[in-house]
């Protein structure tokens, strides 16, 4: 890690920025060298000087933090991005993940969150704020079973056969499961495992696409 590393702060609110601008230079190995107000300042700025990491709002107006996430990704595919959000649904969080974003701080966390996020990016490590996760205790034991042999990369006909229930069973029941956590694509499945305890963190979080998922040879992380 360099002596001092330089943060890219993007928000459309002088006073948030001004305040998290405080808080990481508390920090003295860490500077915020440049604050943009929206996304085509940020691309501006950035096409012109190197930065370490991009600290971005998620709700900005014109063009979207995840949207602004995958252009710069697409252009500086090593620069580590750290998303800021009001959010704390493990779905949003698994979007901006999906978009390129190393990191995702909810704006309700303590500072000292978005300091370890932006550390952790520094060093290649994700990280996602502690509060951004649902209850576990609203699944049964045997649909926490099931999610554990899915994320885990078994097919829904393996999770039958160690269950000993039918294949149907398991595709019924993971549609139960999808409407208690309240997500929708595979991938956020498996990040909301995941922030459970419940399986490992999705490869990459780079899950391909979502939809349904009753076709039976399926694994939920490989849609």
């Amino acid at each position: 890690m360099p002596i001092e590393s330089t943060i890219l702060l993007v928000d459309d609110h002088a006073a948030v920025r001004s305040g998290y601008r405080r808080f990481i230079e508390m920090d003295p190995d860490l500077r915020v060298i440049y604050e943009a107000g929206n996304a085509e300042q940020a691309l501006a700025w950035l096409s012109q000087h190197p930065v370490d990491v991009a600290v971005m709002d998620i709700s900005m107006p014109g063009q979207s933090g995840l949207e602004l996430v995958k252009r710069v990704k697409l252009k500086w595919p090593d620069l580590p991005v750290v998303i800021l959000s009001m959010h704390d649904s493990p779905v949003v969080a698994s979007k901006a993940l999906e978009s390129g974003a190393i990191g995702y701080v909810t704006k309700s966390s303590e500072p000292e969150e978005l300091v370890k996020a932006i550390r952790h990016a520094l060093t290649g490590r994700r990280h996602v704020s502690s509060d951004v996760q649902l209850d576990s205790s609203l699944l049964s034991p045997r649909e926490v079973d099931i999610v554990r042999l899915l994320v885990e990369g078994h097919t829904i006909d393996q999770a039958a056969l160690s269950l000993g229930i039918s294949a149907k069973t398991v595709s019924n029941n993971l549609s139960t499961i999808r409407q208690k956590v309240g997500v929708q694509t595979d991938f956020e499945l498996a990040f909301w495992a995941w922030s459970q305890g419940l399986g490992k963190a999705p490869p990459g979080f780079s899950a391909g696409s979502s939809g349904s998922d009753t076709t039976r040879s399926t694994k939920p992380s490989d849609r």
